[in-house]
């Protein structure tokens, strides 16, 4: 007949605690740069949001800042349970972590998927959206976004400046006598956008620039997200080490 130490699990209780306590500081740091890398990519880093049709990039991004934000409690629920032996709480800790972890595999499976198709949704969502809304009352935001990328990116229209002989700023009469808008210039004047020559007007489309902008950020937000679910799976294998271990040393006799 074995003694109870054979059922023991390999790895001392303290030293599953101090794991689990180093490892919650390194998810505290990971969760915290989650939370920068969502804040940084929502407030600083693009303004063109409104020309997309698709809420799924900004989707990615609020759900990486909510993750952010879940994992200060999911560290203080963890480090609870391991100081006081609480199996409740590791159980918690277990169950909260592995949501995180699957939630953020999603994101990083999702952005490098979305990156494929992003280019062809952006011509097709840009072109509609520009086409029908630039110029039109109501829409006078809508508007100065799309001067300000125009501008910006040094680029006309959605695929190509052709695109503004289909709008409704020039169907209705908005456009006067201009081909394109003025932020299609390439040096202002009163008169720079009568012409569609190469000198006047910048032929390229936007979709390009703003393609790269959006994928840029893409690679960041899933390489993030994908870094933190790897190391989560750490935490989810030590959580449930201290669980089993304090069960066991529960239901052994002294």
């Amino acid at each position: 007949m074995g003694s109870k130490y054979d059922k023991e699990p390999c790895c001392g209780i303290s030293l599953l605690k101090y794991v689990l306590f180093i490892f919650n500081f390194f998810l505290l740091l990971g969760g915290a740069g989650v939370l920068g890398v969502g804040i940084w990519t929502v407030i600083s880093k693009f303004d063109y949001t409104e020309v997309l049709c698709s809420h799924a990039y900004i989707i990615a991004t609020y759900v990486l800042i909510i993750s952010g934000g879940v994992v200060i409690i999911v560290v203080i629920t963890g480090c609870y349970g391991a100081v006081q032996e609480v199996k409740g709480c590791l159980l918690v800790y277990f169950t909260l972590l592995l949501l995180l972890c699957l939630v953020e595999l999603a994101v990083g499976v999702f952005v490098y998927y979305y990156r494929g198709e992003l280019q062809d949704e952006l011509v097709k969502c840009m072109n509609s959206s520009m086409t029908k809304n630039y110029g039109v009352t109501g829409n006078e935001a809508y508007t100065v976004t799309v001067d300000e990328l125009q501008t910006s990116f040094n680029c006309c229209g959605a695929a190509s400046f052709e695109d503004w002989e289909k709008s409704e700023w020039k169907q209705n009469g908005n456009a006067g006598n201009r081909s394109v808008p003025a932020s299609c210039c390439k040096t202002y004047s009163p008169y720079c956008s009568v012409r569609t020559h190469p000198s006047n007007i910048y032929h390229q489309g936007c979709v390009v620039g703003l393609s790269l902008i959006v994928e840029d950020h893409l690679i960041i937000i899933g390489a993030v997200s994908l870094a933190i679910a790897g190391a989560e799976i750490m935490g989810l294998i030590f959580s449930m080490c201290l669980y089993c271990h304090l069960r066991y040393e529960e239901q052994e006799p002294y």
